[in-house]
């Protein structure tokens, strides 16, 4: 299965690298009234669309560019460079049109695609307690979805529930997750401020569904983390790439880890200004770039963070590799397989988290000043890092069990 052809009028890769860079002076500038709103504002909401920043993982088919997970990831740590908590907002609220075009029809994917908003975004959390009731052409769903990053600017919410009344095969509770209109959930002003430690900007909000009957075909079984993929999937079949072949594993966990980099290299950039414009508080009074310990931390930090950037951009060319053979030569993509990308990502949020906590450890007390950026960006990263999904050690045990046969999957 070929790849579908680029267009002449498609933005390259490199071309919508360099808009996400040109966009961080913007970005940086309005870095604290995103953390006042709890999201970016409508200016930067622009700027995204404009830089086609919301068209890179949706459908050719449906008006966008397919772009690899390799660039996307970096396109996540460019944005998050200059915010990472905005970095984390258009992410976590873009990633799902990945999501979308690999598990859900055609008669949902013509319809969400082509949003009146001009684009389609859809924030996603697997947290909260929603139920669904199987009615007449499709399901009444309530409940509450915290942590709906990215919602401020989605289209759409999708919102995971258990069916009542209903089980899997194997006696497990059937999970569903259904696509709902913006318009048609409450999203709580519930995040930003000083709710939280960090990703204060992140847009993070709870979305509440009060008896909202989804249609059948904007609903799909959740359960894509719980088998492996021998062939060619709904997107696949629908698209002709094998972007689109429906593992999240390791797709989710990029996500999750690139704006951690994009925090390290904001650290980095915010780090060496430090360094190169104050002078050390000792005689002699040499400016602190002079200095070999700052040097010591400076060049370490570079280093963690040059590393964590290559595993995501490994991780993300694996991915396709195993998603085209999967869908051109039958070669299982096996939940051990969507584990270890999973397990790598991991790891590069894991040098990136630690490559912020050692440059602002070396910045001095100033940086941990309110306002100063590298405060900022340690705090974004002490969130992340209490993410479930960021507990690294017990995923290499769960990747252990899963490499030895003694469970299914990493959840």
């Amino acid at each position: 299965m070929a790849l579908p052809e680029e267009t002449t009028s498609d933005p390259t890769p490199r071309e919508l690298l360099a808009r996400a860079a040109a966009l961080r002076p913007l970005l940086r500038a309005q870095a604290e009234d995103a953390e006042r709103r709890g999201h970016y504002g409508e200016e930067v909401h622009r700027a995204l669309v404009d830089a086609d920043l919301y068209r890179v993982l949706t459908p050719r088919r449906y008006g966008g560019l397919e772009v690899d997970l390799s660039t996307y990831a970096r396109l996540v740590i460019e944005v998050s460079r200059g915010d990472p908590s905005t970095g984390w907002c258009y992410g976590l609220g873009h990633n799902h049109n990945l999501t979308t075009a690999a598990h859900w029809g055609q008669a949902a994917q013509d319809e969400v695609f082509a949003a009146p908003a001009g684009y389609y975004r859809s924030s996603h959390s697997i947290a909260g307690a929603s139920t669904a009731v199987r009615v007449d052409g499709g399901y009444r769903v309530s409940g509450r979805s915290p942590y709906q990053s990215g919602v401020p600017y989605s289209t759409h919410s999708t919102v995971n529930a258990v069916v009542e009344g209903e089980t899997r095969a194997d006696g497990a509770p059937l999970l569903i997750a259904a696509i709902i209109p913006h318009e048609e959930v409450t999203v709580l002003d519930d995040w930003g401020g000083d709710r939280t430690l960090g990703l204060r900007g992140s847009g993070s909000n709870t979305v509440v569904v009060s008896d909202v009957v989804v249609p059948e075909h904007r609903v799909c079984r959740f359960d894509w983390i719980t088998h492996d993929y021998t062939g060619p999937s709904i997107g696949t079949e629908l698209h002709g790439n094998p972007l689109y072949l429906g593992p999240v594993a390791g797709f989710l966990h990029m996500s999750l880890a690139s704006p951690v980099v994009g925090a390290a290299r904001a650290a980095l950039d915010e780090y060496e200004q430090i360094i190169t414009t104050r002078n050390s508080p000792f005689p002699p009074f040499a400016p602190r770039r002079e200095d070999p310990l700052h040097q010591l931390d400076l060049g370490t930090a570079m280093t963690m963070t040059d590393a964590a950037e290559a595993v995501l951009v490994r991780c993300g060319d694996l991915y396709m590799e195993h998603a085209e053979a999967t869908v051109r030569h039958g070669v299982p993509f096996t939940l051990e397989t969507d584990a270890r990308l999973y397990g790598m990502a991991q790891r590069a949020s894991e040098l990136a988290s630690e490559a912020v906590g050692l440059l602002f450890r070396s910045a001095g007390s100033s940086a941990a000043m309110a306002g100063h950026p590298m405060q900022r960006y340690y705090r974004d990263v002490a969130m992340v890092r209490g993410h479930l999904s960021s507990q690294y050690a017990w995923t290499a045990m769960k990747l252990a069990q899963v490499h030895l046969g003694l469970r299914v999957g990493p959840y």
